[in-house]
């Protein structure tokens, strides 16, 4: 968010994000990092979740919403936090970009299988301040480069969880999870 802010460090004046509007939709536990984050630099937070209670967001000190168009329409930086299903596969379509602010930026760091990518082009092309930060590239990534090279940024592959203490900690995990079915026979986090 602070790379898009700044206008991606080019010189050109950037925005605070102190006093700025993050909606979260979805409110899992990568959103409640972000949220705890956003909130340490003044950001005011809402979060949408159709399957929690609003206590879990109040108790995060996170404003809750009651609906998914509300995120669209309230943040200046929206973030997307949900996982690909049936159900959210391209939910995020022309009904919800469509109300979008004229300088909102769109935070993916979900699966670029939730974005109607047609409605994301049309929602750059009308929204002239319309900002799309994402870390997996949509599949019309060259044409939204070529078009709007100044409001994009996409990272060159998924980035979750890509630093050595996350693969460190996989991997200690993965052998938690080994001895534990051998002593316990717990499998919890079984594959198949």
């Amino acid at each position: 968010m602070i790379y898009i802010a700044r206008n991606k460090f080019n010189g050109k004046s950037g925005t605070e994000l102190s006093g700025k509007i993050l909606t979260l939709y979805g409110f899992g536990w990568v959103a409640r990092y972000v949220a705890k984050i956003a909130k340490g630099i003044g950001m005011d937070v809402y979060a949408y979740d159709p399957y929690l209670q609003d206590d879990v967001m109040l108790k995060e000190g996170v404003k809750p919403l009651h609906s998914v168009e509300d995120v669209f329409k309230l943040g200046d930086y929206i973030s997307l936090h949900i996982p690909v299903t049936e159900e959210t596969k391209k939910c995020v379509n022309w009904n919800l970009l469509s109300l979008v602010k004229e300088d909102a930026v769109l935070v993916n760091t979900a699966r670029k299988e939730i974005i109607d990518e047609e409605a994301l082009l049309k929602v750059f092309a009308e929204k002239k301040k319309f900002r799309y930060v994402s870390d997996v590239a949509p599949d019309n990534s060259a044409e939204i480069l070529e078009l709007y090279p100044d409001r994009v940024f996409f990272t060159p592959k998924k980035m979750g969880a890509q630093t050595s203490e996350a693969n460190t900690n996989a991997g200690i995990a993965a052998a938690k999870q080994i001895i534990a079915f051998f002593e316990k026979g717990d499998t919890t986090y079984k594959v198949n």
